[in-house]
């Protein structure tokens, strides 16, 4: 039977569209700005790694350190709050980020325009990026991975988890796309510019429908009161603590978490800052780096559109299992590419190594949808933006020892160094989840279904 209408009249097939809606209109225009990035922080450092690395080890590290305890506040905090408090904090560091490399990159004055205070434009770039990070994680996050599964259930839920899935790969074609136009049409520093304030002006309809989204679902967006807390069926997790409530956590999903964080160890992203400006070094136009986004975002979306039936081939399991072997072998297969590619332009066996990156993509985002279904099924529902938000540290601790590294070998000879590590570490990332497979592969345990209380 239909869910009675509540007073503001909207049925949840509209609930389920502005939610849809109002993640792809964040997503296109935060993909675009992002694929911008990596090529403003090389002009602030030509010649070199170090601004990419410089950026990536700070947002990451700020990110790791504090969105823990930014998903803890949030599982107890009114959800109005929580999204207006991210989406505004992400407009403002996107408007501040424009900001600066408007003012460093066009040279408001001598100084900026001779390249001295190009340190000063990094850092205020990179402090912004932390702000923006941060506001992401208690927007974007929070909607995923603990709105989605109080908002709806069973079928319903996964197709959801699909769906965003799906926009976020959608997104990752298009908005390099546009933005990649936009730069060519324009005078570069212009084009920067237009991209950041599209951005900014993507953050108030994400708001506006995600606040009627809680008008109409406010009942099912509420923390949970202290007496269903102590009524919960897991009386080892602790009360308070996202990494507590995460290393207490039943279910192995430590296992999950470190499998997937393990995969972010890697250069191996065709939207990657890092990868982005390597190429870039190696005179690769920056239409064919948006065509590399663009591949590796539509291979993704065939992971994600091929999951459900491989599931139902397989089971969730074993097939999660075949998408992060297809993810491993080739990522082995983008090795062995890379060490036979020359220093400089695009070649046939370079064009290989960008192949092999896009035809991983499948396995990584199939298998992301699988953990995410996962976890959301087996976590406690005290507990699921924060432990979101010690996934997402995990990820961006990982992504920043990447970043760490690209601090000592700053030169691109040495960019080869981390193309094997990252192939090993994509390669443990596959067998943590295939020892979590074995040690728990009959293990039936789930928390309450999700959005209701457990007498």
């Amino acid at each position: 039977m239909a869910e009675p209408l509540l007073s503001n009249e909207l049925p949840d097939n509209v609930v389920y569209r502005n939610l849809l809606l109002s993640h792809g209109i964040t997503r296109l225009a935060t993909q675009g700005w992002l694929f911008i990035a990596p090529l403003v922080l090389v002009r602030f450092t030509p010649g070199r790694l170090i601004g990419p690395a410089v950026w990536g080890l700070v947002t990451m590290l700020g990110s790791a350190l504090l969105a823990p305890p930014l998903g803890a506040w949030a599982d107890q905090t009114d959800r109005r709050w929580v999204v207006t408090l991210g989406v505004s904090a992400q407009a403002v560091a996107v408007l501040g980020s424009t900001l600066v490399l408007f003012l460093a990159l066009q040279g408001a004055d001598a100084r900026v325009a001779d390249g001295s205070a190009a340190p000063v434009a990094l850092a205020a770039f990179t402090c912004f990026s932390v702000l923006e990070k941060l506001g992401t994680a208690l927007s974007d996050v929070a909607v995923k991975r603990e709105w989605a599964p109080r908002l709806f259930q069973g079928d319903r839920l996964k197709r959801t988890n699909s769906m965003m899935s799906q926009i976020d790969l959608w997104s990752e074609t298009l908005g390099p796309f546009l933005a990649g136009l936009l730069i060519t049409g324009l005078d570069d520093v212009f084009g920067f510019v237009a991209v950041g304030l599209l951005n900014i002006l993507s953050f108030p309809p994400q708001l506006l429908l995600l606040r009627r989204i809680y008008a109409a679902r406010a009942a099912k967006l509420q923390p949970l009161r202290p007496e269903e807390v102590h009524r919960k069926a897991n009386p080892l997790t602790p009360k308070t603590g996202a990494w507590s409530a995460w290393l207490h956590h039943p279910s192995g999903i430590q296992f999950l978490g470190l499998s997937y964080s393990l995969l972010y160890l890697t250069v191996f992203s065709p939207h990657g800052a890092f990868l982005t400006a390597h190429l870039a070094q190696r005179h690769v136009p920056s239409y064919q780096l948006s065509l590399l986004r663009g591949a590796g975002a539509l291979l993704g979306v065939t992971g994600v559109l091929m999951h459900p039936p491989a599931q139902e081939l397989l089971g969730a399991r074993v097939a999660d299992a075949v998408f992060v072997l297809w993810l491993a072998g080739w990522t082995v297969m983008a090795l062995d590419a890379f060490h036979r590619a020359p220093d400089a332009g695009m070649t046939p066996t370079l064009l290989l190594f960008m192949s092999a990156v896009c035809l991983a993509r499948p396995g990584l985002y199939g298998f992301e949808l699988g953990v995410l279904n996962t976890e959301q099924d087996f976590s406690d529902a005290r507990h699921r933006s924060a432990i979101g938000a010690v996934d997402s540290a995990l990820t961006s601790f990982a992504t920043l020892a990447m970043y760490g590294s690209g601090l000592v070998l700053t030169r691109p000879d040495q960019f080869v160094v981390l193309v094997d590590g990252s192939t090993l570490f994509v390669s443990l990332g596959a067998a943590t989840y295939l020892v979590w497979l074995l040690l728990y592969h009959s293990h039936k345990h789930r928390h309450s279904t999700p959005g209701s209380p457990v007498s």
